[in-house]
């Protein structure tokens, strides 16, 4: 099938999507093609200081003085206006966009609008609308936004606006957020890549020649660069992880019930139970971010909006502790030689200041894998396949290397056997976790930094949270330095996959690449994770 309804090929409708995503950025901001950085620059995050589009008032907003706390602190106290701010971060993502290609769905006119909406509420008033009065947002493609598409990288769904707003940005926006753009993702949903035939493939702004993962990659690539104040995306098996460690921010995976996911844009069948859930999340700039997206989300009780949602998990005391830390140093494939050091150097800073560290050796995250493999493609990719034959478009490269593409459908006893594997993983992990006695785990986020692209193909440090359901915050911690992280010579290969893992590792080629650790709590306990986590990252580092 070469054509849709429309009688248009997919090409052509790819070329027309760009073209209406061009017309959205504003002549004055387009960048000369003279000016540009060389195709071989690694990071690209500099050229914004030197482009010339972004007044130094407008780097300094944008710029690493502020993350969305203190941004909506200095609104909300007059020293920037809403629309100040939001111009800002728009010319700023329009920048990061010419380059990287991470925006999907932009919505600058919008936002400005809303800003000067927001300026005159404060002006009349002298109060801010809420807690995120002016601070400008990015979502992930698979959210719906009025008037704007909802094509999560599927051809057939290009020129099909939406007649509503996802919840979940609704109430966003009713607390004072405006969103500048949505962020591009992979074709299916399913691939540690962020690339389709809709919107092309994203770059690392950190480090051009590698991965900015995904599936929420276009949100990790905007947050690197600073496109928004903070970002949210979605996570099945890693996908706010994932790109918050490709592109060295921060996110937070949540338990299954603490945030709304009702009337989100589906990648697929709509009702469809696998047996692990998909969660949202939020990526940003520190961990006290992802703690102002929590509480302003359930501020709201959003338990009396989305069925899902659970109660008064959140809306408990913590405890002022030093909390017991479980180690899990590898599990399944050999953490690359930058990842091992991390590890390392993060225990010996908790020990020093004083925390309790004990290892703790986990269900084999390879066999985790299997199963989630296995969940995940219960209809064989029929939705996918089925969207792709719509406009003729070939999955991308990164779809079929990640191994899902031709695996076979599941009958329904076939789905209760691995979803009873599952549960017995739930139980195993519980029981470590109780035997270790141990309050978080810090672990990698995957055998490897930032890869080539189409290179991440191992979710197995991140589906293991997800198949129990635990919550996980990344922190950025390090980067690749080859003095530090030469290839190990002395590597003994635990069999043929640790072996191919280990193979892709090139200090020179990841050089500087973003090294994140992951911090999982138990299961619901995301209140008390956030706590722990902001005091883990101020032993890793040094920040308040």
């Amino acid at each position: 099938m070469g054509s849709m309804a429309t009688g248009k090929t997919w090409q052509e409708l790819h070329a027309a999507k760009k073209a209406e995503q061009d017309s959205r950025i504003p002549a004055e901001w387009k960048l000369k093609p003279d000016l540009l950085p060389p195709e071989d620059t690694v990071d690209l995050r500099p050229f914004v200081n030197s482009c010339g589009l972004l007044s130094p008032a407008e780097l300094a907003i944008t710029g690493e003085e502020y993350d969305a706390t203190s941004l909506a602190a200095a609104i909300a106290e007059g020293k920037f206006s809403a629309l100040e701010v939001v111009t800002a971060f728009c010319k700023r993502a329009a920048v990061g966009h010419q380059l990287c290609n991470m925006l999907t769905e932009i919505m600058f006119a919008d936002a400005m609008a809303r800003a000067q909406e927001l300026d005159q509420i404060y002006k009349s008033t002298g109060k801010v609308v809420g807690p995120l009065h002016g601070v400008p947002m990015t979502f992930k493609e698979c959210f719906h936004f009025k008037g704007y598409d909802s094509t999560n990288g599927y051809v057939s769904r290009v020129f099909q606006p939406s007649d509503r707003t996802s919840p979940l940005p609704e109430l966003l926006q009713a607390a004072g957020a405006v969103i500048i753009s949505k962020t591009n993702v992979p074709q299916t949903m399913l691939v540690a890549e962020s690339h389709n035939n809709v919107f092309g493939r994203t770059k690392n702004p950190v480090n051009s020649r590698l991965t900015c993962g995904g599936s929420s990659g276009g949100e990790g690539a905007s947050q690197a660069f600073r496109c928004s104040a903070l970002g949210v995306g979605t996570d099945v098996g890693g996908s706010v992880r994932i790109p918050a460690a490709c592109n060295g921010v921060y996110s937070y995976k949540p338990s299954y019930g603490v945030i709304p996911m009702i009337g989100y844009s589906y990648s697929g069948w709509s009702g469809s139970n696998t047996g692990i859930p998909a969660v949202t999340g939020p990526l940003g700039h520190s961990i006290r971010d992802l703690d102002l997206f929590a509480l302003v989300v359930r501020d709201v009780q959003p338990w009396g909006l989305d069925p899902a949602v659970i109660p008064h998990i959140m809306e408990v005391p913590t405890a002022e502790r030093k909390p017991i830390v479980g180690v899990v140093h590898a599990s399944g494939l050999t953490p690359h030689p930058p990842v091992r050091r991390a590890l390392r150097e993060a225990v010996a800073k908790l020990v020093a200041a004083g925390l309790e560290v004990r290892e703790l050796n986990p269900p084999d995250f390879l066999a985790i894998r299997d199963i989630s493999e296995q969940l995940f493609t219960l209809d064989g990719l029929s939705y996918p396949k089925q969207e792709c034959a719509r406009s003729g478009e070939p999955p991308v490269p990164s779809v079929r290397k990640i191994g899902f593409w031709d695996l076979p459908p599941k009958s329904q006893e076939e789905a209760w056997r691995w979803n009873a594997k599952k549960g017995q993983v739930q139980k195993d992990m519980l029981d470590e976790w109780r035997r270790v006695g141990c309050d978080v785990v810090l672990a990698p986020v995957g055998p490897h930094t930032a890869v080539l692209p189409g290179d991440w193909t191992s979710d197995i440090y991140t589906v293991a949270w997800n198949v129990t359901d635990y919550p996980a915050i990344v922190v950025p911690f390090t980067h690749v330095d080859p003095a530090l992280d030469p290839v190990d010579a002395d590597f003994k290969a635990m069999h043929e996959a640790d072996q191919k893992n280990q193979d892709m590792y090139n200090p020179e080629l990841f050089k500087g690449a973003p090294v994140a650790l992951q911090i999982v709590g138990s299961r619901l306990a995301d209140k008390q994770l956030l706590k722990d986590a902001a005091l883990l990252d101020s032993v890793l580092n040094g920040k308040p």
